[in-house]
């Protein structure tokens, strides 16, 4: 009878816990350490912000407490909307929308909406082609002023291939730069996505694009390059089909509209 309540005992399979991530951020204030008590909150978007997903303060100085977050929630979002507030008189406050995939110290500065905004606004024209054909990929655009110094413009995306992008300029010369989906690091047992794209911990040039949501394996694959159709592997329970990655490209002067 013993022998056969240890055999029960040694079927039941162990429970493998989903991947996480340590989160915590460094609040500034215009770009500063200040005192004072400092809020940010989590949320999926406009429509949901009567729901908070996570809320992290920094009670007296610039780090927040570390959270834990299941990876692949995070992933799946997307982008999350970062709600600031630091009630310090003059009050400021601030929103934007944020990717996490990895652990981190992340900064997020609390500013009154000045910094980085100098400058006339403009547009710029935006057109992606890989391969021949329209692609979606994130525009940063950087301007070289007269006194040489480098200041960000603007970016912004390129969906189904073109789009007009908000600059602010100062008179110099603007340069585009095209990037790539780099992906996100290979982490064993992690739901993933249609769509996603994962990398090798010891990338080679490839890319591997989830076509099929699932699992990602226990233990990391023997990767492979695209061949022939491409067709779609397992990748743990889930699917993917090889993706070459594209360096970054930059192209310039570019011309801006100056509105």
């Amino acid at each position: 009878m013993t022998g056969a309540v240890l055999a029960n005992r040694a079927a039941v399979p162990t429970h493998v816990s989903p991947p996480r991530i340590a989160v915590r951020f460094r609040l500034l204030r215009d770009g500063e350490v200040t005192p004072g008590l400092k809020t940010l909150r989590f949320y999926r978007n406009w429509a949901t912000a009567g729901k908070i997903d996570a809320v992290f303060q920094a009670e007296d100085g610039e780090f927040t407490a570390v959270q834990s977050f299941d990876l692949a929630t995070l992933l799946a979002q997307g982008e999350w909307l970062v709600a600031g507030d630091d009630p310090a008189p003059p009050r400021r406050t601030r929103a934007s929308y944020m990717s996490f995939g990895a652990s981190g110290t992340f900064t997020y500065n609390i500013t009154s909406g000045e910094g980085g905004q100098q400058g006339d606004p403009g547009q710029v024209s935006g057109l992606v082609r890989v391969d021949r054909l329209p692609a979606n990929r994130e525009i940063v655009l950087v301007e070289r002023p007269a006194d040489g110094e480098w200041r960000l413009a603007g970016y912004g995306p390129t969906p189904d291939g073109s789009g007009m992008l908000d600059v602010r300029v100062v008179g110099g010369d603007v340069y585009a730069l095209g990037l790539d989906d780099y992906g996100v690091a290979f982490v064993p047992d992690l739901d993933v996505q249609v769509g996603q794209r994962i990398r090798p911990t010891r990338y080679a040039g490839w890319l591997y694009e989830i076509t099929e949501a699932g699992q990602l394996p226990a233990v990391e694959p023997v990767w492979w390059a695209a061949q022939g159709d491409n067709p779609s592997q397992p990748l743990g329970t889930a699917r993917a089909v090889a993706r070459r990655y594209f360096q970054p490209i930059a192209h310039g002067p570019i011309p801006v509209e100056v509105i």
